[in-house]
């Protein structure tokens, strides 16, 4: 006999309900919807008013609706869900792309946007965002909704908007900066760092910090740092590459499962000091397997953030990347001079390495080797570069480091 839960089991999790005037493309919305085992579709309508009437009574879980109907249209659906079915998920599908219809069908109450002639299996996943909370919206006007958005004071739903373009559109690019041996000048490692190509053109950290407060903050790092990964067998001369991750991020499931499938060996893990840690024991028992695996673990931009010695003490740190704020004219500055000669000291002692990030001028690097500094990284040594262009630079580089031995 079949158990009730595994009855239960069985059953589509969810339900849809498809609203569209063309009866051809309706019943191949209700086939394709019919594959998915998770989801059941519960009724079909072919104009805006019978819609809207069979929202309001079967208040499926998505409603995926057209937006040219007889009767109103799909705003009038889309309206009638927000009113009396707030659970129903409004999924408009089109073949207008243009800003004004997408942003027409927002305001009623859509969540996503698709347009018709999209491939069937990005038709689900639009679907399934939907049920997780997430917006779909098409490159094409995605961006000038954002900003629509945002401009009328919608600042949340306009940030998701524009967050969930660049996720879904691979709207991101990893470019690398030489981190080098201070005398020599010669590469020792590379950083990779992100860059988002999409409008409103503004600082990585700025996306970064949206992307954080806006619940996709785990999603935006992860990516970042698959791009970086996937560059890792390019790098010349098998260096080690840095990457950057928020202390949650580092104690993810999905970072440990990504790293593992590198090579451990070669990634210097970059923990922030702009975050503050209320759980050291937490984030070191899940670093610790990585440790275990090869990783090695850095903290990023040490003496600009949270207890500065007690975090390095705490992370137990390899690596220890002393922030531009500290090295900005230290040729000039006794404080700065005394803080990075102390870090030096300890990390020599600590067996740890230090590196001085932001190296601008020559008196900056003359003054940190006088200190004990080892390692650097800046315009001074090399510009942030796309892995293709890295090995042309690399090579310039060791041509500089030649010629000043």
């Amino acid at each position: 006999m079949v158990s009730a839960e595994a009855l239960d089991a069985s059953r589509p999790s969810h339900t849809v309900l498809v609203v569209d005037d063309d009866p051809s493309f309706r019943e191949a919305l209700v086939e394709l919807i019919g594959i998915d085992p998770r989801l059941e579709v519960v009724g079909s309508a072919s104009d805006a008013s019978e819609g809207a009437e069979m929202v309001r009574s079967l208040r499926p879980t998505i409603c995926l609706c057209d937006v040219r109907l007889p009767g109103g249209g799909g705003e009038i659906v889309a309206a009638e869900a927000r009113r009396s079915a707030p659970e129903t998920r409004v999924v408009a599908l089109s073949a207008c792309d243009d800003a004004g219809t997408i942003m027409g069908m927002i305001r009623a109450g859509a969540m996503s946007y698709i347009v018709k002639g999209a491939a069937g299996d990005e038709v689900l996943d639009g679907i399934h965002r939907a049920i997780r909370g997430q917006a779909s919206m098409p490159a094409s006007a995605a961006t000038a909704v954002g900003a629509e958005l945002r401009g009328q004071g919608e600042e949340a739903q306009g940030k998701v908007i524009l967050l969930r373009n660049v996720l879904d559109h691979d709207l991101m690019n990893i470019v690398f900066q030489p981190v080098v041996d201070i005398e020599t000048r010669e590469p020792i490692a590379f950083e990779a760092l992100c860059r988002v190509n999409s409008p409103p053109q503004r600082p990585p950290d700025m996306w970064f910090a949206d992307a954080a407060d806006n619940d996709l903050g785990l999603e935006f790092e992860l990516q970042a740092i698959r791009l970086a990964l996937g560059h890792l067998s390019h790098l010349p001369g098998r260096c080690p590459l840095h990457v950057n991750a928020s202390p949650a991020v580092a104690m993810s499931r999905e970072l440990a499962s990504l790293l593992k499938g590198s090579e451990p060996g070669r990634i210097i893990l970059e923990i922030t000091e702009h975050t503050q840690i209320n759980d050291y024991p937490a984030l070191t028992g899940a670093l610790a397997p990585l440790r275990a695996a090869g990783v090695l673990i850095g903290v990023d931009d040490a003496g600009s953030g949270f207890s500065s010695m007690s975090h390095i003490v705490n992370m137990e740190a390899d690596v220890i990347k002393v922030d531009i704020s500290l090295v900005r004219d230290i040729h000039l500055n006794k404080m700065r001079r005394a803080m990075v000669g102390a870090l030096a000291e300890f990390a020599r002692q600590a067996e740890a390495l230090v590196i001085a990030e932001g190296v601008e001028l020559e008196e900056e690097r003359a003054t940190l080797i006088t200190l004990g500094v080892t390692a650097a990284q800046g315009y001074l040594f090399g510009r942030p570069q796309p892995c293709a262009c890295v090995t042309p630079c690399l090579e310039e580089q060791l041509v500089v480091a030649a010629a000043c031995a």
